[in-house]
């Protein structure tokens, strides 16, 4: 049985042109497992916490390598136990969050390099057999961030993600091609109105003197004579709210104008039956939870209403969601919690509730980690999002998706 020989890790920079850290795992048979680690703009109160980069690089060269060296790396479970044990807290915060999950990947990774599995077939068989689920492979519909906003972008716009989702009824690589297709449509309109094609965090256009309205009308002009939005296409809001609450008040500098709860609910209704949505992603603070309660009763069959902040990949946080009829859809990011079975152990309890899955990136990510991909895939994940189809460390995901979706049949979901 392969065991853990050694485990290393150094810095590398992300696609914000930050440090973060990259974790290599060596078995004693030669295999070997990489691992970056992404961080975001956006989060929630309750994430795992992330060590400064020099401290997280010594925690896993030192106390983590000592500890697991001789390990069987097929033991996920015990890994896992072996670190948070370790940590001996809720949030991460003695051993970061950073430092834990990069070895928990990296681990993966070496399992199924010494298997010789695709990482997805590995990571497939692993769920199955920690959840004693019947799980099903599939590919998942990627979600497109074509305009950004709100901390991604800082160019006065509240609302920070605008997306286009191709519908489910298309092929990945339909879907793909309709993703980069929108993207420069939507290049050619702003240019043509004379706007800004900069762009944000995750790739998508950034141009100034937009609100939410308009940017959503720009973005349905741009793609109207190639397809038809509510059949091919639909739209997505990551509103991430809480980026822009303050004093019980949701103050949109965009609209010059400060809006109680059921006000930006009302905005909300108002989007809704403008524009074919069939997305949104906190539009509430995380705090909030009577009035995420009203709008999900009010509009969850209408649409996803999708937890970040309000669950970071908590499954605790989670139960409450539930419990209190916050969400009909999740975010799953692993580096939100800090382990692969504390990812799993949330997914899980996602699909017993029949929430949908949406396997996400952050906004400061590598082009060398397209780990969510992969388990998109082996969780059976109804979506994907990735950000923009442009720039490496966004599209190097998308591709990997292309990648899985030509060496098995179908495009939804398989048998395993």
């Amino acid at each position: 049985m392969p065991k853990i020989k050694e485990i290393t890790c150094h810095k590398i920079v992300n696609s914000r042109g930050d440090w973060t850290i990259s974790t290599r795992v060596e078995l004693e048979d030669g295999s070997i497992g990489e691992q970056t680690i992404p961080e975001g703009a956006s989060k929630g109160m309750n994430e795992a916490l992330s060590l400064p980069v020099n401290k997280a690089i010594d925690v896993v060269s030192s106390a983590l390598n000592e500890a697991l060296q001789g390990v069987m790396v097929f033991d996920q479970v015990q890994i896992d136990k072996t670190m948070l044990a370790m940590d001996g807290t809720k949030n991460k915060r003695n051993l970061g969050g950073n430092s834990i999950l990069s070895v928990s990947l990296a681990c993966a990774k070496a399992g199924a390099t010494n298997r010789k599995l695709p990482l997805y077939r590995y990571l497939h068989q692993l769920y199955k057999s920690y959840r004693n689920t019947k799980a099903r492979l599939g590919i998942p519909t990627p979600v497109f961030n074509v305009l950004n906003g709100g901390l991604h972008a800082r160019n006065g716009l509240s609302f920070q993600e605008f997306m286009i989702i191709p519908s489910p009824k298309h092929t990945y690589e339909a879907s793909l091609d309709i993703g980069v297709k929108s993207y420069h449509l939507l290049k050619e309109y702003l240019e043509k109105h004379a706007m800004e094609i900069s762009v944000g965090d995750e790739g998508g256009f950034a141009p100034e003197g937009l609100d939410p309205t308009k940017a959503l009308r720009y973005i349905r002009e741009a793609i109207k004579n190639s397809y038809i939005a509510g059949d091919d296409v639909y739209f997505g809001l990551d509103v991430a709210a809480g980026s822009f609450y303050k004093n019980h008040t949701y103050n949109l500098k965009d609209l010059a104008k400060t809006m109680t709860p059921v006000e930006l609910s009302d905005y909300y209704a108002s989007l809704i039956e403008d524009f074919e949505l069939m997305y949104i992603e906190d539009p509430f603070y995380e705090n909030q939870l009577a009035t995420s309660h009203t709008f999900n009763k009010k509009f969850g069959k209408k649409l996803l209403i999708v937890g970040d902040d309000l669950v970071v990949t908590n499954k605790s946080l989670l139960k409450t969601a539930i419990e209190k009829e916050l969400i009909n859809a999740v975010i799953v990011k692993p580096n939100q919690v800090g382990t692969l079975t504390e990812t799993f152990d949330f997914i899980h309890l996602a699909k017993e509730n029949k929430l949908s899955l949406i396997l996400s990136h952050r906004s400061g990510d590598t082009a060398e980690d397209t780990f969510i991909a992969d388990l998109a895939v082996a969780v059976g994940a109804e979506f994907m999002k990735a950000g923009s189809p442009a720039r490496g460390e966004r599209v190097a995901k998308y591709n990997r998706l292309l990648e899985i979706a030509a060496t098995i049949p179908g495009h939804r979901e398989y048998a395993s």
